[in-house]
């Protein structure tokens, strides 16, 4: 099954990726609308192909991928449900190809693979973010406490 999901997917990689480009171009974050159009498509191109990959080989892959553009998102400004709005246009599309070309009997195996793989990245998505923040705040306190704020 995994074998059959990760060719089905891989088929329509372009579209997948084109679909959540157009959705974070069009949508409310500023941070996704003035992002430049090539960065961006870099960018999901990124989070698709890892995505892929981690279907093919390991979870770890996209888990690691997950965890450093937390870090780099967070440093350009954005916001956790910024971050998350990748992912969840990831996994609604993804659920809508499934459902479209997946067979009947190998469809609920794929869609809870799917499940399990964008829960986990969502997870790590969002204890990254937590951490980095806390070791902001931490910075920022030992700092007004070195100046006496």
């Amino acid at each position: 099954m995994s074998d059959l999901l990760y060719r089905v997917l891989l088929e329509r990689e372009t579209e997948l990726v084109n679909e959540i480009h157009r959705q974070l171009v069009h949508s409310t974050s500023q941070h996704y609308k003035n992002l430049d159009y090539e960065v961006l498509l870099r960018r999901v191109e990124s989070l698709v192909a890892y995505f892929l990959m981690s279907l093919r080989e390991t979870p770890d892959l996209f888990l690691k991928y997950v965890s450093q553009a937390v870090e780099d998102r967070i440093d350009e400004g954005f916001r956790l449900a910024e971050i998350l709005m990748a992912m969840r246009i990831l996994e609604e599309k993804v659920w809508f190809i499934i459902v479209e070309d997946v067979p009947l009997p190998g469809r609920t195996a794929a869609l809870a693979r799917i499940t399990a793989t964008i829960g986990a990245a969502k997870d790590r998505l969002a204890v990254s973010y937590v951490a980095h923040t806390k070791q902001e705040e931490m910075s920022v306190r030992a700092a007004d406490e070195n100046f006496g704020v």
